[in-house]
């Protein structure tokens, strides 16, 4: 089935979907509060996932065993956004020269941010540049700096007509260095729901099953997320296409000593597994599946850890 063209009876929804991020994204991405310097920050936009045709039939039992694939989805970027003209800005000591055709990031603000640089609207950056050498930012991070380890240039489409006409430095500290800016209007091309570079694939498989002495046997799922034949590593996805954001694991696992068969994933991103019975002493388990994954938001997470050195 051509995915691309499966879009034109849902394009509408997703459009609307886009268009209401400011709220439901926000929460999407973790935001850690510290005793500092308020900070303009920005986060990327998640990307797009679409449920393709599952290879078994929906609500009918299916005899599944280690390394089947249950469910697959692609994955899509929400938009790509080009420059159409070149366009050079300067803010504190930073500058940066951004020649046509230049592709943008799409990005997502706080509530905080959109205050501390005095502009709202649809807000597309430009590369990261480091502010300090990395070893710096290893010994003393960025506590006594006016500047995050990187900054960026966001332009900002003030009134949706497809021009850039505002730009604020992304990861400024300093109060006189984080107001927005106007800026000659510069036109963009902006691509709603293209696939990504990298041909992201998200699948759910059957990971493993568990022979259990004196119970009965168990299934473990497991979530893989694909770029180019890659898998990538994630801690976590979250997920929104209702409203609500919601935190999805990779692995999961029946308990039948809980929760006898039939037993039932109802929310795996939105989809459906039901598992009926397991015996992996023969390899095999009776699954149904109830429900595929819908079109929505995403962004993998990865949680990492940060180390500051103190010295006295």
């Amino acid at each position: 089935m051509d995915m691309v063209g499966s879009f034109s009876g849902v394009s509408t929804v997703m459009f609307s979907l886009l268009e209401s991020r400011r709220a439901r994204v926000a929460a999407m991405v973790p935001v850690f509060l510290f005793l500092v310097a308020a900070r303009t920050s920005v986060a990327p936009m998640p990307e797009t996932l679409v449920g393709m045709p599952p290879d078994f039939p929906v609500n009918e039992s299916i005899t599944v065993k280690e390394g089947d694939v249950v469910l697959r989805a692609k994955v899509f970027d929400t938009e790509v956004v080009t420059l159409s003209e070149p366009v050079s800005v300067a803010i504190a000591k930073f500058s940066h020269d951004i020649e046509a055709g230049a592709k943008l990031d799409p990005v997502i603000v706080s509530q905080q941010t959109e205050g501390l640089t005095g502009t709202s609207g649809r807000i597309y950056c430009g590369e990261n540049q480091r502010t300090r050498s990395k070893f710096a930012e290893a010994m003393i991070g960025d506590m006594f700096s006016k500047y995050e380890a990187t900054v960026r240039f966001c332009f900002v489409d003030t009134d949706g007509d497809r021009k850039l006409d505002r730009v604020f430095l992304a990861g400024a500290k300093d109060k006189a260095d984080q107001a927005a800016i106007d800026i000659a209007p510069v036109a963009f091309d902006r691509r709603l729901f293209q696939e990504d570079d990298e041909a992201g694939v998200l699948e759910l498989r059957v990971h493993r099953l568990i022979r259990k002495r004196r119970e009965t046997d168990k299934i473990e799922f497991k979530l893989h997320l694909m770029k180019n034949g890659q898998e990538l590593v994630f801690d976590y996805l979250l997920a929104s296409g209702s409203g609500s954001v919601k935190q999805t694991y990779p692995l999961m696992r029946t308990d039948p000593k809980k929760v006898p068969y039939p037993s039932y994933f109802n929310n795996v991103l939105g989809a459906g597994v039901g598992v009926e019975a397991v015996d992996a002493e023969k390899g095999e388990a009776q699954i149904k599946i109830t429900r595929n994954f819908p079109m929505q938001l995403f962004k993998p997470v990865s949680i990492q850890y940060t180390y500051v050195y103190i010295y006295y």
